[in-house]
């Protein structure tokens, strides 16, 4: 048994038939935040993702394989910054979105979301061969979310290392956790990186199981909340980032999920697959619609992931992504919308009404080089 899961079950969490972890019975997973505990909502809690899975790439071709295969510029990866990435393909589309991780010299995490991994794995493998380079899905690593400026601290804290530094996706990798149970254990690697935040900061912190249940005893310990991915879902919508799932790949432009935003595309690097189009689209202004942030003024279902919003006539202008319950219920969500209209009055196909409001970052390009200030 995975060390973390039964230590989260014995903090009440509760384990899906799918393995994942929520806290309140798993059939409430669709139920409003409030209803199912105020835990949750808590400012500075930690939470384990168990929608997120690890890709290690290792050898010392790493950096230069991926050059060529991935949207961000590799030397920007420097175990100080996290940078987020897409993986496209020839036509454009994001075949991959993922957060580069460097761990050490010739060890790199491409966190991924859950189910995604493997197909990029098996996609990359065609040209690893021309490279000093290994790929594999870890079925080693966990990882926890970590919610507020203070869970960070008590983190870094915890782990015996300077805080992070405060510019945004920060990152810094601990060779040996002090945490471990035993002297005649290996040394283990523990990585700590910011994510886009919207007002509640926040980061991933990624290790071996065992580490990161050590880690979250000392951090129940420091009087850290329990939170869960209902949460952590709501954070991702609040900080304008959409993930893209094996249900979504080949489907989005790196631009329509707002990506050059959040520094994910480097317009200074070489070649990469897919470059050509992603960059005339950037220079010829040929994005047609954009990840928009949605919300509710009264409370309402959740809706499913693709279903439709449409113009108050019943015309279809765009589609959910993800969604999410507020603390009264009501409905934060990210779609992608049609830019034609954009002062018409937005719906769900069940007729519930959507205002538009505001991202927190501007709709236009952040070089990923500018990252560190």
């Amino acid at each position: 048994m995975n060390p973390l899961k039964t230590l989260m079950q014995d903090h009440g969490y509760q384990l899906g038939e799918d393995g994942r972890l929520t806290l309140g019975e798993p059939a409430d997973a669709s139920m409003p935040l409030a209803d199912i505990t105020k835990n949750i909502l808590t400012e500075n809690a930690l939470t384990p993702l168990g929608n997120f899975e690890v890709l290690e790439v290792c050898g010392k071709d790493g950096e230069r394989f991926l050059q060529g295969q991935t949207s961000q510029q590799l030397s920007l990866v420097d175990g100080e910054l996290a940078p987020l990435t897409t993986f496209c393909t020839p036509k454009g589309r994001i075949l991959a979105m993922a957060q580069l991780l460097r761990v050490s010299e010739e060890r790199l995490w491409v966190v991924m979301p859950a189910g995604t991994a493997e197909p990029l794995r098996a996609h990359l493998a065609k040209f690893a061969p021309f490279y000093k380079v290994t790929l594999e899905v870890s079925s080693e690593l966990s990882m926890l979310g970590l919610l507020g400026e203070q869970t960070l601290a008590a983190c870094a804290d915890a782990l015996a290392a300077p805080a992070l530094a405060e510019h945004d996706l920060a990152m810094r990798s601990v060779l040996q956790s002090p945490l471990q149970s035993s002297e005649e254990e290996e040394p283990q690697t523990c990585a700590l990186a910011r994510q886009p935040s919207g007002n509640t900061q926040r980061a991933i912190l990624v290790g071996p199981h065992a580490a990161l249940a050590d880690l979250a005893t000392a951090l129940f310990a420091r009087d850290v909340a329990a939170s869960d991915e209902t949460r952590w879902r709501l954070e991702d919508i609040r900080a304008g980032l959409q993930w893209v799932t094996s249900a979504q790949t080949d489907s989005w432009l790196p631009q329509m999920l707002n990506l050059e935003a959040l520094a994910a595309i480097s317009f200074k690097k070489g070649c990469y697959t897919g470059q050509e189009v992603v960059a005339r689209a950037h220079f010829r202004g040929q994005v047609k619609k954009r990840l928009q942030r949605l919300t509710t003024v009264q409370p309402a279902d959740l809706p499913a992931v693709g279903s439709k919003v449409t113009s108050p006539d019943g015309k279809s202008l765009g589609e959910v992504l993800q969604a999410a319950h507020d603390e009264q219920g009501r409905l934060e969500l990210l779609a992608v919308i049609s830019l034609r209209d954009e002062e018409i009055a937005l719906a769900l196909e069940n007729g519930t009404q959507l205002e538009r409001s505001a991202l927190p970052y501007a709709v236009e390009r952040r070089d990923p080089e500018q990252l560190k200030g």
